[in-house]
């Protein structure tokens, strides 16, 4: 008599996977673009570094991403993805160091961080 309350069939949500990541393609496109860096000025350095980092943090190459985002952030020190990026990068470093039960490691992640985080207020402040 009354509809009110009526459940309605479910219908199959739709489960979107994430995109299938092709490491060594990352890594093939990273290393081009290791060697279009010989040839460019600062700020296009610092875009293709970002870029390299980018491209090596997503095909989980920690070390080699990490090691391209300093190079970035100590040509231009700004906030934005490579910021956030390393920052990441940094913590999952530590994580690991902390599963394998290593203190040095530990800390010497945690200093970073610690570095980024001051490197942050500095900028606020304007005194970068």
């Amino acid at each position: 008599m009354f509809l009110f309350g009526k459940k309605k069939e479910k219908t199959a949500e739709k489960v979107e996977k994430a995109p299938v990541v092709n490491k060594e393609e990352l890594i093939s496109q990273a290393e081009a673009k290791v060697q279009e860096l010989e040839g460019t000025k600062e700020d296009a350095r610092v875009i293709l570094l970002n870029k390299i980092g980018s491209l090596y943090f997503q095909a989980e190459e920690l070390d080699k991403a990490i090691e391209y985002y300093e190079q970035s952030l100590d040509m231009k020190k700004q906030m934005g993805r490579s910021y956030t990026d390393l920052m990441s990068l940094y913590n999952k470093k530590r994580q690991q160091a902390a599963k394998a039960k290593n203190d040095k490691e530990i800390s010497y992640y945690l200093d970073k961080v610690q570095g980024m985080m001051q490197m942050s207020k500095d900028m606020l402040r304007g005194k970068m």
